[in-house]
Order: C-alpha cells, then sequence, then structure tokens
C-alpha cells in the first residue's frame, strides 16, 4: 500500500493556537468511574470526540487490569478548548494526557515545555512511526527538533463526492481520477435548469479557501512565485461565473448557504470537500434528513500530474503533561490509542485516521460502506496550511484578496500583488 507524503514544512517558529474545533459551548464533563487500586489516569479532549474515543478508552481499560483511563470532554469552541487545556496545564490540574489540534498547537505546547519528550519511549517500544506518513517526521524534525511531543491519531483530505442519482438521470459514468479542467466541462455539462430547481454540475463552499491546484503542485501561498495560486483564482472565477456549473461566490456569501444543505437537497452532482463529509452524510440519512445515495472519487488533479494527490494532513495529536505523576501509564494509552488497534476502532467510526495500514483501511472502509473513501489511504497527501508562526495572519490577508477577486472587484493579477505587498509587511513584524 502506498503511505502518505507530505511537502516538507518551513519556516517553523513559535507558533499560536489554533482552533480545537467550532460549535457548542458545553462546559467540562466528567466520566466518573472508581480507581479499584488500578493507576487512573485523567484525559481531556473535545466533546465532538466523545462517541469514538470513549470506545478507544473502553477498549483500552478492558484490556488493562493496571490502568484505568478517565476520559473528560469540553466544549468544542476553540478559545474555550485551549484556554481550559492552558489552565490545567498551568494550575496544577491532575490531567495526565490532552488532544491537540493542529500542529501549531503542538508547536506552542511543546514550546512551552508542556508536552512530555516522548522520543526515548517512542524508540524503546519500536514504535512504527512511519505508518503516519512523511509527513509526521517532518514535523518532529522541524517543529520540534527532532523529538516526539506527541503522537497524531487522525488525519485530513480532501475529496470528490457525487450524486449517484443525477449521474444515473444523465446517463454519464461515475466520475473517477479526472483533472480541474475535465471537472470543470464535467461540471458545466450536468448543469441544467434555473431558479431555487436548478441541477448545480458542482458546488465549490466559500469557506475552502486553500489553493488546492496550487497546493497539489507544490505550490504555497508562501512561496515567491504564485503564478500557480494565480492560475487557481482564475479556475475559481471559471467555476463560479464564466462557466456558471457552481453556484457563485456572491450567491453563497449573499445567502448564506449552507453547503451540505446543498448537497443533500439533491441538485448538486459534484462536491469538493473533506473526508469529514462522510460522516455527516451519513448521519443525516440515518436520521431521515436526506436520502442521497452518494460516493465519492480522487480529487481532481492539475495537468500533468500522474498520481492522486490531495490536500490536508496529519491533525489532531495526543501528549502527556509534565505535571503528570503517571508518564510511564499514560504512555501506554498514547501507544494504544495510535497504533493500530487503537486507530481501527477511530476508523470503525468513520473517522479518517493517522495510522495507515491494510487492517485501518479495511475498519474505515467498511464503516464507511464506501468503497470510493480507500482512496484516503492510497492518495499523497500534501499539507494544507505552513504552520509558520504568522500563518493566521498571512491566510488572513491572502482571504481578504482572494474575496476581493471573487465578489469581482478586482483581476488575479491585482489580487496576488496586493497580497504580496500585505505579506512583506506581515513577514517583516
Amino acid at each position: 500500500m502506498k503511505t502518505r507524503s507530505y511537502f516538507s514544512l518551513a519556516l517553523i517558529a513559535a507558533l499560536g493556537v489554533t482552533a480545537a474545533g467550532c460549535g457548542s459551548n458545553d462546559t467540562t464533563t466528567q466520566n466518573n468511574g472508581a480507581g479499584g487500586g488500578k493507576t487512573v489516569l485523567e484525559y481531556y479532549t473535545w466533546t465532538d470526540e466523545a462517541d469514538y474515543m470513549q470506545k478507544v478508552v473502553d477498549t483500552f481499560n478492558a484490556q488493562n487490569s493496571g490502568i484505568q483511563v478517565k476520559m473528560n470532554t469540553i466544549s468544542n469552541n476553540a478559545d474555550e478548548y485551549n484556554t481550559k487545556i492552558m489552565n490545567n496545564l498551568t494550575g496544577g490540574s491532575k490531567m495526565d494526557l490532552y488532544s491537540i489540534n493542529g500542529t501549531s498547537s503542538l508547536g506552542l505546547y511543546s514550546s512551552k515545555n508542556q508536552l512530555v519528550d516522548l522520543t526515548d519511549r517512542i524508540k524503546s517500544a519500536n514504535l512504527d512511526v512511519g505508518a503516519y506518513g512523511p509527513s509526521y517526521q517532518d514535523i518532529v524534525e522541524l517543529l520540534t527538533d527532532g523529538k516526539y511531543y506527541a503522537l497524531p491519531y487522525r488525519t485530513s483530505e480532501y475529496a470528490l463526492f457525487y450524486n449517484k442519482a443525477i449521474f444515473d438521470k444523465e446517463g454519464i459514468p461515475y466520475p473517477t481520477q479526472m483533472t480541474w479542467d475535465e471537472y470543470a466541462d464535467l461540471a458545466k455539462q450536468l448543469t441544467k435548469g434555473d431558479g431555487a430547481g436548478k441541477q448545480w454540475g458542482g458546488y465549490f463552499a466559500d469557506w475552502l479557501t486553500a489553493p488546492l491546484g496550487a497546493l497539489q503542485k507544490g505550490t504555497t501561498i508562501l512561496d515567491d512565485s504564485l503564478d500557480d495560486v494565480g492560475s487557481w483564482l482564475d479556475f475559481l472565477d471559471r467555476l463560479y461565473y464564466k462557466d456558471q456549473s457552481h453556484m457563485s461566490y456572491k450567491q453563497m456569501n449573499g445567502e448564506s448557504v449552507d453547503w451540505i444543505k446543498q448537497f443533500e437537497s439533491g441538485n448538486v452532482a459534484m462536491l469538493v470537500n473533506g473526508e469529514w463529509t462522510v460522516n455527516m452524510l451519513k448521519a443525516d440519512i440515518e436520521s431521515g434528513k436526506t436520502n442521497i445515495n452518494f460516493d465519492m472519487a480522487p480529487l481532481p488533479l492539475p495537468e500533468g500530474t500522474t498520481d492522486p494527490v490531495t490536500v490536508g494532513g496529519v491533525s489532531t495529536f495526543i501528549g502527556i503533561n509534565p505535571a503528570s505523576k503517571n508518564a510511564d501509564a499514560a504512555f501506554e494509552f498514547v501507544k494504544f490509542l495510535t497504533g493500530e488497534q487503537g486507530e481501527s476502532i477511530i476508523a470503525q467510526s468513520s473517522v479518517l485516521p493517522a495510522y495507515s495500514s491494510d487492517k485501518t483501511k479495511d475498519a474505515f472502509l467498511g464503516a464507511t460502506g464506501i468503497q470510493g473513501s480507500g482512496y484516503f489511504f492510497e492518495a499523497n497527501t500534501v499539507i494544507e496550511n505552513q504552520p509558520i508562526a504568522q500563518i493566521d495572519e498571512i491566510n488572513r490577508v491572502y482571504n481578504e484578496q482572494r474575496d476581493l477577486f471573487l465578489f469581482q472587484e478586482i483581476d488575479s493579477k491585482k489580487a496576488i500583488q496586493n497580497y504580496l505587498n500585505a505579506r512583506k509587511s506581515v513577514l517583516n513584524k
């Protein structure tokens, strides 16, 4: 099986805290349990993870007579989660382990000595860190000076989702690997009608800001030459305005369109989005909100690219609080969660695991029931966001110019030039 590969990270510095998810403002909850002479580990994560992580915890507890893990959940709200974790780290909490969302948060916690150095433990346990893909080693080497402060258990990737009913109705074969130009041509062919019942060939959400085609070619918004980024902007203009095969950027923004509901309505043929779409669609089908019959195909490729390349990267980690009095026991849970057995449990909930193996792939395929989801384990993955200290500000100034372009107020060349000028000011601060 092909393992995931990622482009090397660069320009690593002191990093800011990234979102721990978005959603509710629930306060901290605890699953109470008796120690009974066992070593009790306090583990913290956010509420969105509660369902599948509890399954991991329960399985671990059942297999370990001397260790009991108690899972505590904090609100998905980014600021609340990170604030409470910081308070636990600095306020004498009995927290032993905690989940970390994103490489920038990993960089922050490791730089503040708020994670146990796991390097010697990982080597002594002879763990197969190669199963997480080359990008994890890049992170270790460049973000944490070659030391292992946490292990990953989730990853993220983009793909192409499609409504099988529309393709069946039109008598068109289901999509497989395409180029972006082929995707645009197919979307235009599938676009029909007008008004509220218009059949859209595709849907590209307004919040999906990463220049996917440029990233697939190895170009990031930190590079000197942004020709590929400019070409990607022009490609979006083709989808939104020239071909009118996708709901326009103006309309999506003006009407606050819900991307998942739009696809579930049955009048969108193809949707570019991330692996989280699988679980969202399955949940809405099970609850009766939609009866959409969907599948997925590889993310389209830039012209001339042959191997499947998607965008995403290792996204979620677990580490140990240096103040924990149970570091050795905590590492046993880290090994279990991020190893093949724990990752297979996560995959059984249709959540994409960081650990790539035949077993985790089979578990994920069995859970999704979607043959096309095996693509996530075959594609090379390039990192979506370059984790530098100023990345949030860099993204902000890029998105400002991208918005002006997609609202048709400036052309792509002007947008790129304005962004380069703004980027220089950010990087020179």
